[in-house]
């Protein structure tokens, strides 16, 4: 059938795009939900409940409610980003079994180590042939004046936005690894490295979590070999690079670097003290949090709250912090099974590495809006559906 042909061709840019093209991935989503429209009209499109639609609702019921709540939601400019959503229902519903899931989780870590690899190129060089060959200026610039090394941006516009997406290839290839498997064992490392030298402190913390968590979830003798030539790659980045160990030195500190950090979010704690209930309003926050900024000068960004919880309790209040946290503990709780009745090493493998990806995540929202870029949200949702589908046979 043509229209299952050509899902399956773009379930394949997409996963190689993850990694590799924010264009990519956002192509590749906007055209399986015009497929699945398409295919609607003559019911040849599988659209069909998932296990998360219920939380889904009440998650984005809330956010309507907050912005509705507001007085003023015809500001919530702020809904324009969240199609990215799509991404988690054309997936599950396109993905054949439990096999297209693992061989679309090949792809996309294979696709990860060459963004690793590049990666690891630009930190010595600087190099950015990508943005150059097609024209655009390039992004790649020292991390920090002085610094001899590049921090790393791969092929997305920013060394963070690169950290927190590659923490899902990453945590396939090391659920991989920690089944055996040299290859992922490789791909991990390169991705470790990178990720260490993206100098996305923040992810640093995710990549720990992850590993952690695939440490308990597999066990075993593999496993803690895997984990333990992860942690070697790490260490030795770290032992010969002295602009790492700076970054390391200071990443909890209040001041110097960190002041602007600080300050913005003492500037959303005083939103969230101001609307506790449902916030300023889901959309709303460029526009309505200006004001809270004025008591925080140090703030340097005044964008987003550069952290997913503060992000959604400032703009939706409590009530929405309260459903994000549900749809995540739902989600976690619904694809376990998939992990615990996988049919054999490779479908848990990918099972295991979704739901750790979906756990770092979460850590990295701590310091970082990663909800708010697609290129990762895009990331985490076709994670999400992976998980999910591996539940199925």
């Amino acid at each position: 059938m043509v229209v299952r042909r050509l899902a399956d061709a773009l379930l394949l840019l997409l996963a190689a795009s993850v990694p590799l093209s924010t264009t990519g991935m956002e192509a590749a989503v906007l055209g399986l939900g015009g497929l699945t429209l398409f295919g609607a009209v003559g019911g040849r499109a599988p659209v069909r409940a998932t296990p998360l639609d219920g939380v889904l609702g009440l998650f984005y019921g809330t956010l309507a409610l907050s912005s509705v709540a507001s007085g003023h939601p015809l500001q919530a400019s702020g809904w324009a980003r969240l199609w990215v959503v799509l991404t988690y229902f054309v997936v599950f519903w396109w993905l054949r079994d439990r096999s297209h899931a693992v061989r679309l989780v090949r792809v996309l870590v294979a696709a990860g180590a060459v963004a690793a690899a590049y990666g690891l190129l630009q930190h010595e060089t600087g190099a950015d042939w990508y943005r150059a060959a097609l024209g655009r200026p390039q992004l790649v610039h020292p991390r920090e004046t002085g610094e001899s090394g590049y921090a790393i941006v791969g092929f997305f516009r920013n060394y963070l936005t690169f950290a927190h997406t590659m923490l899902f290839p990453l945590a396939w290839a090391t659920a991989s690894a920690m089944n055996g498997a040299l290859a992922a064992l490789g791909a991990a490392v390169l991705l470790v490295l990178a990720v260490a030298f993206s100098t996305a402190r923040g992810v640093w913390l995710a990549t720990i979590a992850v590993i952690a968590t695939l440490v308990l979830i597999a066990r075993g003798r593999d496993a803690g070999l895997a984990a333990v030539g992860l942690a070697a790659a790490a260490l030795l980045a770290f032992a010969i690079s002295g602009n790492l160990r700076r970054e390391a030195a200071h990443m909890f500190g209040l001041g110097g670097a960190n002041a602007g950090r600080v300050a913005i979010y003492a500037a959303n704690l005083d939103i969230i003290h101001a609307h506790p209930v449902l916030g300023l309003g889901f959309g709303r926050y460029q526009r309505a949090a200006l004001p809270f900024y004025t008591a925080h000068p140090d703030a340097d960004r005044r964008s987003h709250a550069h952290s997913d919880y503060l992000q959604i309790a400032a703009e939706a209040g409590l009530t929405g912090l309260a459903a994000f946290a549900l749809l995540f503990a739902a989600a976690l709780r619904a694809g376990w099974p998939a992990i615990a009745d996988a049919p054999d090493a490779a479908t848990r493998a990918a099972a295991a590495g979704a739901w750790a990806g979906l756990v770092g995540f979460l850590a990295g929202g701590l310091t970082q809006y990663n909800f708010g870029d697609n290129e990762v949200a895009i990331a985490m949702w076709v994670a999400l559906a992976v998980l999910m589908r591996l539940r199925e046979p």
